[in-house]
């Protein structure tokens, strides 16, 4: 079942310690404050839980997709130990403590930070200068992956920005700068988008519609796996449906009340039972702003009523 809390961001950080011992020496010369329970600090207005993790061989190649030169890929091979540090806050929400809190662990020795959503690790001052820039393109570059399967190109990664990644049939190089316009419009400008909108990433590009579906790339409880769902980009020349001037928001979500009658049946749900707790299902009219903005604070997107079986059918199949 998806659960009630703010996603935030998760961080791998292998760095010269070898020891909680030693990381806490290291991070209290950075001004951090290490404990059984976290980081702490005074430029830090968020707790970060963190634990400390051995090299078993593995930070070498999850830092060998390319974003750092071989010398600082074999630093890392070599670490003593790693922190995984689980900020509860998305990485544009407050920029500056976030690239303070990684310019300290520069200080204190660590070799690299890699991004759990996405899995992209790049040097300390890259992370850095992103962040301190506030630059959305950036952002979007240090942050998030392109994937390409069977002729379907998707993002990974805009979960850390609390925002929902994209996909879209078409070769490889209209992909890259099709979800790269989406996703850098997402970020940079926070627009309302509601499935049965179009976009273009310019006046010559045709317009494509979209729909908002759950992410069915990665299962639930997998850092990549984006509970703000997926856009789809349909085909070139989408037209875009009338937009409502509000828009009924289920309470509690339908994906809670799906959740709950099939645990309660101890069986999957006929197609039938979907429809009628859609259609019995207990609802507020929100304005666009107001249900992306609860969603955002929920944590995931919930279902779109009119698609509510075939969405059903993905969600629950990456609960496994």
């Amino acid at each position: 079942m998806t659960d009630d809390r703010v996603h935030g961001v998760q961080l791998l950080v292998p760095g010269s310690a070898a020891t909680m011992a030693q990381w806490q020496d290291s991070l209290g010369r950075a001004g951090l404050t290490l404990d059984g329970r976290g980081i702490t600090s005074k430029t830090l207005s968020f707790p970060t839980p963190a634990e400390v993790v051995e090299n078993d061989g593995s930070f070498g190649p999850a830092f060998g997709y390319g974003t750092m030169s071989a010398q600082e890929q074999a630093a890392i091979a070599q670490a003593g130990s790693a922190l995984v540090l689980d900020l509860p806050v998305h990485l544009d929400t407050v920029p500056g403590e976030t690239a303070t809190l990684i310019a300290a662990l520069g200080e204190a020795g660590a070799l690299g930070v890699r991004l759990e959503q996405s899995k992209l690790g790049w040097p300390v001052e890259r992370w850095v200068q992103a962040l301190d820039s506030r630059d959305p393109w950036m952002l979007y570059r240090c942050a998030v992956v392109v994937l390409q399967d069977r002729g379907v190109s998707r993002s990974c990664g805009m979960h850390a920005f609390g925002l929902p990644d994209a996909q879209v049939e078409a070769p490889p190089a209209e992909a890259n700068q099709l979800l790269g316009s989406l996703n850098v419009y997402q970020l940079a400008e926070d627009p309302v988008l509601v499935s049965g909108d179009t976009f273009s990433p310019d006046a010559q590009t045709p317009r494509r519609r979209l729909e908002r579906w759950p992410d069915g790339g990665y299962p639930q409880g997998h850092p990549c796996h984006n509970p703000f769902g997926t856009w789809r980009l349909g085909a070139e020349g989408g037209r875009a449906d009338r937009r409502s001037d509000l828009r009924p928001v289920f309470i509690p979500p339908l994906v809670a009340l799906l959740t709950a009658a099939e645990e309660k049946a101890g069986r999957h749900l006929h197609r039938e039972e979907v429809q009628r707790l859609t259609d019995e299902g207990a609802c507020m009219m929100m304005t666009h702003a107001d249900a992306k903005n609860l969603e955002r604070g929920r944590g995931y997107a919930d279902l779109e009523p009119e698609l509510a079986w075939q969405q059903w059918q993905v969600l629950r199949e990456t609960r496994g």
